[in-house]
């Protein structure tokens, strides 16, 4: 349920020649004289909301259906590079610092647990280069998820859930972003994407001890159509990003649990006017992640901190810090 989107060009941190080169029409001449500058630009901030995008233990808790459920995300990122691209942006800087509200609506289907969520955000973005300092605000694009039970977890009311025994479950998940968020053209920073992106995810999640401790596995894939006005007229494209994950996460008391993991991101190069920019995802992300209930149905607090783990040509690192505040509606 969390989505943010940076679809930026930098070019005003380029040289002047870069500047001018933007201007150009013909693909032969953006083949022979963009390829570097346009290398760097289109691998800073695409890749990078991968870290928003990774799992986390328990990121799929079931909810007592017929009802509302609220989750109030608060993100702060810190990227010095493109997610685990082959391409290091050094004294490159971004600071990201990102609001979002879910609500999900939980029903059951053929007798088990399924749900619709609707989220949207709002972030602020500051970049830091050798050239000079930018900074954008806006909302991001809004999504809708639909979760679907495929074995594990039955529909239970308000009034069955408290006795109810966590079992072994998986679950479906489609994620749809639409290009609603804040866009121009003609600006080198945005806050949307100015693209539809689509996000199917498999989730596992084993539950041992009466649910006491959790093993979690996720598998999915991120499907975006093309950006027609990327910076005037030009098109940004980008290949499928493929993504696992697999967290282990334990009880502490009957109101707290703490997890950790790891993350693995692979493919999603992008391309301008068809130009490879070199820059495929393919590296770990080690995360940690604690959260308490303050009672039952009552309001949930959950932190968790994602590294980048592995950085290919001695690339950078970047960072996540969340915080989550869920609970019921009505």
């Amino acid at each position: 349920m969390r989505c943010v989107h940076f679809e930026a060009i930098l070019g005003q941190f380029q040289n002047r020649r870069f500047q001018g080169l933007l201007l150009l029409s013909r693909q032969k001449r953006w083949t022979a004289l963009l390829r570097t500058p346009l290398s760097v630009v289109g691998a800073f901030l695409t890749l990078f909301p991968a870290t928003t995008w990774a799992q986390s233990a328990r990121d799929y808790l079931n909810t007592p259906v017929n009802a509302a459920s609220g989750f109030l995300d608060f993100i702060n990122t810190n990227a010095e590079t493109a997610t685990e691209s082959d391409l290091p942006l050094p004294n490159n800087e971004a600071v990201g610092r990102h609001g979002f509200a879910t609500i999900l609506w939980s029903f059951p289907l053929f007798d088990r647990y399924a749900g619709v969520g609707v989220t949207g955000g709002y972030t602020s973005v500051n970049f830091t280069g050798p050239h000079g300092r930018i900074s954008k605000s806006g909302f991001t694009d809004p999504s809708a998820t639909f979760h679907v039970n495929i074995f594990g977890a039955p529909a239970l009311r308000k009034d069955q859930y408290a006795d109810a025994i966590p079992k072994s479950f998986s679950s479906f998940h489609l994620t749809v972003n639409a290009p609603l968020g804040s866009y121009d053209r003609n600006s080198p920073l945005n806050t949307g994407a100015n693209r539809w992106s689509f996000n199917p995810l498999v989730n596992l999640s084993i539950t041992r001890d009466k649910g006491v401790s959790w093993f979690d596995l996720y598998a999915g894939a991120r499907f975006f159509t093309n950006n027609n006005a990327l910076q005037g007229d030009n098109q940004l494209s980008q290949n499928p990003l493929v993504t696992f994950a697999g967290f282990y996460s334990h009880n502490i008391g009957k109101r707290m649990y703490a997890g950790i993991g790891v993350s693995y991101d692979n493919g999603g190069e992008t391309y301008i006017n068809n130009i490879p920019q070199r820059n495929a995802a393919n590296g770990f992300r080690p995360g940690l992640s604690i959260s308490r209930a303050r009672t039952i149905w009552k309001y949930r607090l959950t932190l968790r901190y994602e590294l980048t783990g592995t950085t290919p040509r001695a690339a950078p690192t970047n960072s996540l810090l969340q915080f989550r505040l869920s609970g019921p509606l009505f």
